[in-house]
């Protein structure tokens, strides 16, 4: 009787020992983990900032990177096409190169080829679209471009023309269609942060990964000058509300944190796993104790 006692006894011991170790250790876990749900705003903005200064030290490369591929277009329409080029040529040329449309002319900027075969003998000159042009056909710029623009109802497409002078005299102009403008206007920039991400130039948002409309000024967001120079601030977008911190970088604004929890309290971490352990352990209990009881009988 007493060596039974004294091993059940023993049990109770090793069980009470494993139960407190276990659960010691799911609380620090848990604290862990509850903590790295709600990182300081700073490690948002920190990586923010690094992407911003990214883009910054590469923005003439990405610029020069954006037109060098348009003006390299430009130059093989130059080289494949003059007057005598086929119809099937031009739209397997127009194909290729994913472009919308293009105009060859002579050094008078008459039209001497085209995609639209009734453009063939106008002059570049008496279009709106292809009269900015004027500079190259005279000789007084090699190549330009005009200001790309977005085009509706397409995320991230642009549309721009580009213009060449021709070896043989006159000029190539060119219209495309292109997703890689973005590169150049950091459009896309916000989508590689890890917080919740809005930059912004001269008040006006560029990049964000938030649920907004393109275009939107921080006003309208409520985010103001005061707002942006405090350690934190907090805004409600779609009903949502997030911690948010801001710096500059070089004429960018950089603005990032996250979703705020609904109370300093993680009901998850703070009682569901905590709870679920402790009914694991006291079920393995009365199990070991069931088992050892019916050994002992035996």
């Amino acid at each position: 009787m007493n060596k039974s006692k004294t091993v059940n006894k023993n049990i109770a011991i090793i069980v009470a020992v494993a139960i407190s170790i276990i659960m010691a250790v799911t609380s620090v876990v848990c604290t862990v983990l509850g903590a790295d749900r709600n990182t300081d705003n700073n490690t948002y903005l920190t990586d923010a900032k690094g992407v911003v200064t990214d883009f910054v030290n590469n923005e003439s490369y990405n610029n020069f990177t954006f037109m060098d591929g348009l003006f390299a277009k430009a130059n093989i329409v130059s080289a494949c096409v003059d007057e005598h080029t086929n119809a099937d040529v031009i739209a397997e040329i127009t194909k290729n190169l994913r472009l919308n449309s293009f105009v060859v002319t002579d050094p008078d900027g008459k039209i001497i080829s085209a995609t639209d075969a009734d453009k063939i003998g106008t002059n570049i000159l008496d279009d709106e679209n292809t009269n900015q042009f004027k500079k190259v056909l005279k000789g007084i710029a090699y190549k330009s471009t005009n200001e790309p623009k977005a085009v509706e109802g397409e995320n991230g497409i642009y549309n721009v023309m580009a213009c060449v002078t021709r070896s043989a005299g006159g000029v190539v102009v060119i219209d495309i269609d292109t997703n890689t403008y973005a590169s150049v206007t950091g459009k896309d920039i916000a989508k590689s942060c890890k917080g919740d991400t809005i930059i912004a130039k001269d008040g006006k948002i560029i990049s964000s990964n938030f649920d907004i409309a393109e275009a939107t000024q921080l006003e309208n967001l409520g985010i103001t000058e005061d707002m942006l120079n405090d350690d934190a601030f907090t805004i409600t977008v779609n009903d949502v509300n997030y911690s948010l911190s801001a710096e500059n970088v070089d004429d960018y604004t950089v603005i990032s944190g996250a979703v705020m929890e609904e109370s300093g309290f993680d009901y998850i971490f703070g009682v569901v796993i905590p709870t679920a352990v402790c009914a694991v352990m006291i079920l393995l209990s009365v199990i070991i104790f069931t088992v050892s009881g019916k050994k002992k009988e035996i």
